[in-house]
C-alpha cells in the first residue's frame, strides 16, 4: 500500500514538474519569439517582421519581385500583412507591392511621404483604400512596441532641410541586447542629414541597400553608427572596394549579403538572438 502510494506521489510530481515545463516554455515564447527575415529579391529591397500579433513588410519592391514576396510569404503560411512601410514612395519601388495588395489582407500602409506622388503610386494607394487599407504618414520619432522591442522611426522628421517630396524611411528596431538600423537607398544629402542628429544611430547591425551604398561606408558615418554586423540587402554583388572601406574601418565586422547568402534570417527569443543564412561570407582583403 505504501509503496503504491509513494508510486502516486512520484507520478504527480513528474505531471507537476512538466504541465510547469511546457507552461513556462510556452510563455517564454510568446513573451519573445520574432523573427526578422531579410528577403533577397531581384531588384528590391524588403524585410519581414514576424511577431505575435503583427506581420510586418518594410522596404521597396519592383515588378520582378511581386513574385518572389508572394512565394515567400505563402512558404512563412501569411495571409496578412498588419503594417506595409514603404521606404521610398515611387512608381519604381511600390510596383511590386500591388499584386501583394490584391492577394493579402493589409491592414495599413506607412509612407515617408504623401506630396508630389506619381501617377502609379497615387493609383496604389486608392487602390489601397478601396479594400478599406488604412494610409498614414510616418511621424519622425514615431514609436512601435512589438513583442516588448521597440521600433522607432528615425527619419523623416517634420523640421529637416529634406524636401517633403525626398524624405525617406530610416528604421530603428531596439532589442533588450541589440539592435538593428534600416537604411534604404540614400543621397549625400541624407546622410548629412542623419549625422546631424546622430546619439541614435548607433547599432550593432546596419542593413544598407541601393545604387548608394558607399555613401553609407565613410568612417564618419561608421563612427557614429558602431556596426558589429553589415548586412547588404540587395542584390547588387558587394565590391571590393565597400569591402575594404569596411575592413579598413574595423577588420572584425562581419559582413552578410543576401546576394551572396539568400534570404537571411534573424530570430530572438529572450535575450538570445541567432542570425542564419545558406552561408556566411568569410572575405579578407589580403
Amino acid at each position: 500500500m505504501k509503496k503504491m502510494k509513494r508510486y502516486f506521489i512520484f507520478w504527480c510530481l513528474v505531471f507537476i514538474f512538466l504541465m510547469m515545463y511546457v507552461y513556462i516554455n510556452n510563455i517564454q515564447k510568446v513573451k519573445y519569439q520574432t523573427e526578422i527575415h531579410f528577403l533577397k529579391l531581384p531588384t528590391g529591397d524588403c524585410t519581414l517582421i514576424k511577431a505575435i500579433d503583427q506581420v510586418i513588410l518594410i522596404g521597396e519592391a519592383g515588378e520582378k519581385d511581386s513574385k518572389h514576396i508572394s512565394q515567400y510569404l505563402d512558404k512563412q503560411k501569411i495571409d496578412h500583412i498588419t503594417e506595409l512601410i514603404i521606404t521610398n514612395p515611387n512608381q519604381e519601388n511600390i510596383i511590386g507591392f500591388s499584386p501583394i495588395l490584391q492577394k493579402l489582407k493589409i491592414d495599413k500602409i506607412y509612407l515617408p511621404h504623401v506630396v508630389d506622388l506619381d501617377t502609379d503610386t497615387i493609383n496604389f494607394l486608392k487602390r489601397a483604400n478601396e479594400k478599406e487599407t488604412s494610409i498614414y504618414q510616418i511621424k519622425g520619432k514615431e514609436k512601435w512596441t512589438i513583442n516588448h522591442w521597440s521600433l522607432l522611426f528615425l527619419r523623416p522628421l517634420t523640421k529637416s532641410t529634406i524636401p517633403e517630396s525626398e524624405k525617406k524611411a530610416i528604421i530603428k528596431l531596439n532589442l533588450p541586447k541589440h539592435s538593428i538600423l534600416w537604411i534604404p537607398n540614400i543621397v549625400e544629402m541624407d546622410k548629412m542629414d542623419l549625422l546631424l542628429d546622430s546619439k541614435e544611430l548607433k547599432a550593432d547591425i546596419l542593413k544598407i541597400a541601393g545604387h548608394n551604398r558607399e555613401i553609407l561606408l565613410t568612417k564618419d558615418f561608421l563612427d557614429v553608427v558602431q556596426p558589429k554586423t553589415i548586412i547588404f540587402g540587395d542584390v547588387k554583388k558587394v565590391k571590393e572596394a565597400e569591402l575594404r572601406a569596411i575592413y579598413k574601418w574595423n577588420s572584425s565586422t562581419k559582413i552578410l549579403s543576401v546576394e551572396n547568402e539568400g534570404d537571411i534570417i534573424f530570430y530572438g527569443k529572450g535575450n538570445k538572438y541567432n542570425i542564419t543564412s545558406k552561408r556566411m561570407i568569410n572575405i579578407r582583403i589580403q
